[in-house]
């Protein structure tokens, strides 16, 4: 992944129930007229929740080279 245009910081806490369409919405980001989209990355900080808000992060992140999670160890 080239360097990214656009940063995205996600604070996700107790958000197992909205964060999978929040990084959906990311993933779909295009930038107006660029038939391929642009260069982003989306750090979600997903830190002290008591759902599973950090696994689904992490699942997103293994899939899409964009994302990554930042979280204390558990």
């Amino acid at each position: 992944m080239s360097e990214p245009l656009v940063s995205v910081l996600l604070p996700a806490r107790d958000a197992a129930a909205t964060l999978p369409a929040a990084l959906a919405s990311v993933a779909r980001q295009r930038a107006a007229g660029a038939a391929e989209g642009f260069a982003l990355e989306c750090v979600v900080v997903a830190d002290g929740s008591r759902d599973p808000t950090r696994a689904i992060a992490e699942a997103c992140a293994r899939r899409d080279p964009r994302f990554r999670v930042v979280a204390t160890p558990a």
